[in-house]
């Protein structure tokens, strides 16, 4: 959108709508590439955004994620996602974000029992991701729209 054109709130809305959903799929191609089968949820599945269809998957997806994330992310010495202990669940899904992931939303991520991992296209808290290390749950943040969105649709 031109910069001296007013926005809406159902603009932002459906525009973070779409970060949403075009990061969803993106994750599920990469997933794909791997070998990995997995589908998007639907009605709003309060145990995440994607599941993985075979649970014994929920290591390889998570050694992905962690791939993700450095390839966008410079880590710090003690970041280190392949050496975290990993969650198991018989229902893994991952949780797609699309704004600044912190506090409360690390909490509701945590307590689902379900998420293995969050993908996110903006940043997560410096305590969220302690959080989600502790929890055992693989984290890729700053992944750059152009990566999976159609970046001259937006202007």
């Amino acid at each position: 959108m031109p910069d001296d054109v007013p926005i809406t709130d159902e603009d932002r809305l459906i525009y973070q709508l779409t970060i949403h959903r075009d990061l969803v799929g993106w994750t599920i191609g990469k997933l794909d590439k791997s070998g990995v089968i997995a589908k998007r949820t639907t009605g709003n599945d309060p145990r995440g955004d994607i599941v993985i269809v075979n649970p014994n998957d929920a290591s390889k997806v998570q050694e992905i994620i962690g791939k993700i994330h450095n390839q966008y992310n410079s880590l710090t010495p003690i970041e280190s996602q392949f050496t975290v202990d990993r969650i198991t669940t018989n229902q893994p899904h991952i949780e797609i974000k699309s704004t600044y992931l912190f506090g409360k939303g690390i909490n509701e991520i945590i307590e689902t029992g379900t998420a293995i991992a969050v993908v996110s296209a903006n940043k997560i808290s410096q305590p969220g991701k302690a959080k989600l290390f502790q929890a055992g749950i693989a984290y890729a943040e700053n992944i750059p729209l152009s990566e999976f969105m159609d970046v001259e649709s937006q202007e």
